[in-house]
């Protein structure tokens, strides 16, 4: 009878400490932005170091079943690149910074302007905005376009068939 209870015990302790140390791995278990250390990151797909933090841009896929990855970009063009590049990479989140805040918010959700009046950090001039009438007042001052991230993508992959 003790002997069962004993060996219960001990099971529970093991389960605790496998837990609080897949707690502890680096890969988080829920998929979030990179998380950028501006003037010391560097961009996944130009290697350029990261200093800007509206255009900064970051995406998760999972390495292994419930580990995750995440990329940091200097550029959301740059991204966009990448993941045309890398098609084996599914992304399990995508996160751009809103223009007007820098807080991350989520790609697919954003309004994206791009315009050549944009001195985006590799010259793909997007900007990215949570709230999409603050999209279309930028888009108006700097002579752009308000598009969504399907949009924005076939845009980008447009323009680099004419570089």
């Amino acid at each position: 009878m003790t002997e069962t209870i004993l060996q219960n015990w001990r099971a529970r302790i093991v389960l605790l400490f496998m837990l609080l140390l897949t707690a502890c791995s680096n890969n988080p278990a829920e998929p979030k932005p990179a998380d950028i250390r501006y003037g010391e990151s560097t961009c996944t797909e130009c290697g350029m170091i990261i200093s800007q933090p509206k255009y900064a841009s970051s995406f998760a896929y999972a390495e292994s079943e419930g580990r995750y990855k995440s990329l940091a970009f200097d550029d959301i063009g740059d991204m966009v690149v990448y993941m045309r590049k890398h098609p084996e990479l599914t992304p399990v989140g995508i996160w751009v910074h809103d223009y007007d805040s820098e807080e991350w918010i989520d790609a697919q959700g954003a309004t994206y302007v791009k315009s050549d009046a944009i001195r985006s950090p590799m010259g793909f001039g997007v900007a990215a905005f949570a709230d999409p009438s603050a999209a279309e007042r930028f888009a108006a001052e700097v002579g752009g376009a308000a598009l969504d991230w399907d949009h924005l993508r076939i845009e980008l992959a447009m323009a680099e068939h004419h570089h």
